[in-house]
């Protein structure tokens, strides 16, 4: 709905007279839109990262190349979403406030490893189900989920959502 909005207000926009009152009230209007459509996303941020610390005493998560998913062909949804405010700014904070663990997983190899035996399996992009040979069977993504969490399990919690560069965060761990 507001996508619709700002496209339109950025329609009537290119029609004024560059620099002129309506232009400028015009960009105004564009202006507030855009501050709403960020709140928007902000509120839903916070609310997804106070459900995550409610349900678990650490959260895993998986480090994902943020840049390269944006160049894709779902790279206007994906900076839609505004992943990178969730992952390195929201979430962190909200755990940290919160006293939850936040724990930071490499993506490699993630979808192609079975989550109950650990085998490796090459599949394309393309296949969306995951079969094992030890009788596994499910949608990759929630194996990809799995296979996260059990390496989450198998660490301890080294880090906490405190770490370099959150602002307002200072902790001394004790190696």
């Amino acid at each position: 709905m507001s996508q619709r909005k700002l496209r339109l207000l950025q329609r009537r926009l290119k029609g004024k007279q560059l620099g002129s009152a309506n232009w400028q009230k015009q960009q105004r209007k564009i202006a507030r839109l855009h501050e709403r459509i960020a709140n928007t996303r902000k509120d839903f941020h916070y609310k997804v990262a106070h459900k995550l610390c409610d349900a678990a005493d650490v959260v895993a998560v998986e480090k994902l190349n943020l840049v390269g998913l944006s160049r894709g062909f779902l790279g206007k949804h994906m900076l839609d979403a505004g992943h990178g405010q969730f992952l390195n700014g929201i979430l962190p904070w909200v755990c940290f406030k919160r006293g939850v663990g936040l724990m930071y997983e490499p993506a490699a190899g993630t979808s192609q490893e079975c989550p109950d035996c650990g085998r490796v399996a090459k599949k394309d992009i393309s296949v969306r189900w995951h079969h094992c040979e030890c009788g596994c069977s499910m949608p990759r993504d929630i194996a990809s989920a799995i296979v996260i969490k059990n390496r989450a399990v198998g660490r301890t919690v080294l880090e906490n959502a405190c770490r370099d560069g959150l602002t307002g965060a200072a902790v001394n761990v004790a190696a």
